[in-house]
């Protein structure tokens, strides 16, 4: 496996087991495409899918590269917008 696919299966993988095989969304195609490096530079030393790596994304949100805060934001609107519908249903 080359490191790139290995480096967006892990950034993939954080984002939860259950995540890993959810269809992919714009929101976490653009994780994928604007955190990569920045989840190599702050967080890699965390096992992927655990609560860590979120928790050090959110440690170094400042840190963070413009394109992958806002990447974050969008994922966690698209995400509350979605448990709101299934709320509703």
């Amino acid at each position: 496996m080359t490191s790139t696919k290995a480096v967006l299966l892990t950034l993939g993988l954080c984002l939860g087991p259950a995540a890993a095989f959810a269809e992919q969304s714009p929101a976490r195609e653009a994780l994928k495409q604007h955190c990569t490096g920045d989840y190599m530079d702050y967080c890699s030393a965390y096992a992927p899918g655990g609560p860590e790596v979120e928790a050090c994304f959110k440690a170094n949100m400042k840190n963070l590269s413009p394109g992958c805060s806002a990447a974050i934001t969008a994922y966690k609107q698209e995400k509350k917008a979605t448990k709101r519908v299934s709320e509703v249903r």
